[in-house]
């Protein structure tokens, strides 16, 4: 067997030696290190309390009123001191301008222009579903081709009541080929207005006066040549016998675009 050179034989020993006197003492050597330990920070609070750097904690009121009063204020900048060497309040200055608190006080809502007290109602309360039309085309369902429109079509319930839109004196009860039962007032200052596809036998004849907003007939279905629209009152107005636009006139509900 080659011997171990006695270099290395030597350190070997030396750590054995080692590992055995700490087994055997080590207990009493944490004790001791422990006891070092304590008597540093005894020395160390002690040491704080004689040079009245303790924590506030540890001092009694009459020791914090001491060191209040003898204690040298901080310096404090005046307000005409440069800007530079004013402490700031934050740690940097703001680089814009501050943003101004938007407006939450709610918009007022547009309210719609009150109708004149003299200006007519319409005959029924309906939507306008079709125009007037005399200078152009409009596509007719029933009659399937292009043409004129003299008065406006105003949706209705069949049995809904018809009245007149202003005062005025029944010219005519008639049954017309195209647009059913009809009844002509004629007004004031030249003006006629025009109910037709009423029911038939409506309650009013030639000659009756009837006053505005006045019962003259019920939406009917007599009104052969608008027959594949929906249920509706057809009103025309004319001015010294011609047609014109019952919208200027009238202001009629239409469909929400």
């Amino acid at each position: 067997m080659k011997e171990m050179p006695d270099t290395n034989r030597k350190r070997s020993i030396r750590r054995l030696r080692t590992r055995i006197f700490m087994r055997r003492n080590g207990v009493y050597l944490g004790a001791l290190l422990a006891l070092v330990v304590v008597a540093g920070i005894t020395a160390g609070v002690l040491g704080m309390k004689e040079s009245g750097t303790g924590s506030p904690a540890e001092k009694s009121y009459d020791e914090r009123l001491k060191d209040a009063a003898s204690a040298t204020p901080a310096p404090t900048a005046s307000a005409d001191a440069p800007r530079s060497t004013r402490a700031p309040f934050f740690s940097a200055e703001p680089t814009a301008e501050p943003t101004l608190m938007p407006d939450m006080t709610p918009a007022p809502t547009a309210t719609a222009a009150p109708v004149p007290k003299d200006q007519p109602a319409p005959p029924v309360d309906g939507i306008l579903i079709k125009g007037y039309a005399m200078d152009c085309l409009i596509w007719s369902k029933t009659l399937r081709q292009w043409m004129t429109h003299p008065g406006v079509d105003l949706a209705a319930p069949k049995g809904t009541e018809v009245r007149a839109v202003m005062p005025g004196t029944v010219k005519k009860v008639y049954d017309d080929d195209l647009l059913g039962t009809t009844v002509l007032i004629e007004h004031e200052g030249g003006v006629s207005t025009l109910y037709a596809g009423l029911q038939n036998e409506p309650p009013v004849k030639e000659g009756d006066r009837v006053a505005a907003r006045g019962l003259i007939g019920y939406v009917g279905d007599t009104a052969i040549s608008e027959c594949a629209d929906e249920s509706h009152l057809h009103f025309e107005l004319w001015l010294n016998g011609i047609p014109n636009d019952p919208e200027n006139l009238i202001v009629f509900k239409k469909k929400a675009e």
